[in-house]
């Protein structure tokens, strides 16, 4: 009796671990430092008027990311992690319909590799921080 109640107990661990194996299997995090750009830009709306930005570039430089296959949703976040009072914006687009998401710091969006986004950070403070040049440290996560 003993030996099967230890059997299922390692049974169990073993169904458990293979369920986290696969979430973090799925789970494809990228991070980038990308130098800051300072540039005034006014506007309305989400994101607004900002005084600078950080954009992510693929594998051949250009701002336009397609995510991995079986992607169904990304997360954009500024991880750069700088006091206060800064604060930043987490904008995408999406190419083939010029969609748009943006919150403050993060945003979620639903994602497809049938098409590619573009993410960028843009700080709505006044810099420094961070001032022209300095890297600003971006992260998207695709499940």
């Amino acid at each position: 009796m003993k030996k099967n109640k230890i059997s299922q107990i390692i049974y169990a661990a073993a169904v458990v671990l293979a369920g986290f194996i696969g979430y973090v299997a799925l789970a494809d995090t990228m991070s980038e430092n990308i130098p800051f750009t300072s540039k005034s830009v006014s506007g309305t709306g989400c994101p607004g008027a900002y005084t600078g930005l950080a954009k992510m570039t693929n594998s051949t430089g250009t701002f336009w990311i397609t995510p991995p296959t079986n992607a169904t949703n990304g997360t954009l976040t500024d991880a750069s992690g700088f006091p206060s009072p800064y604060v930043s914006v987490a904008y995408v687009m999406r190419r083939s319909d010029g969609m748009t998401w943006c919150g403050t710091n993060s945003t979620t969006f639903p994602a497809t590799n049938s098409t590619s986004y573009q993410l960028m950070i843009v700080v709505k403070s006044t810099p420094p921080p961070p001032t022209n040049g300095q890297p600003m440290s971006l992260q998207i996560q695709w499940q």
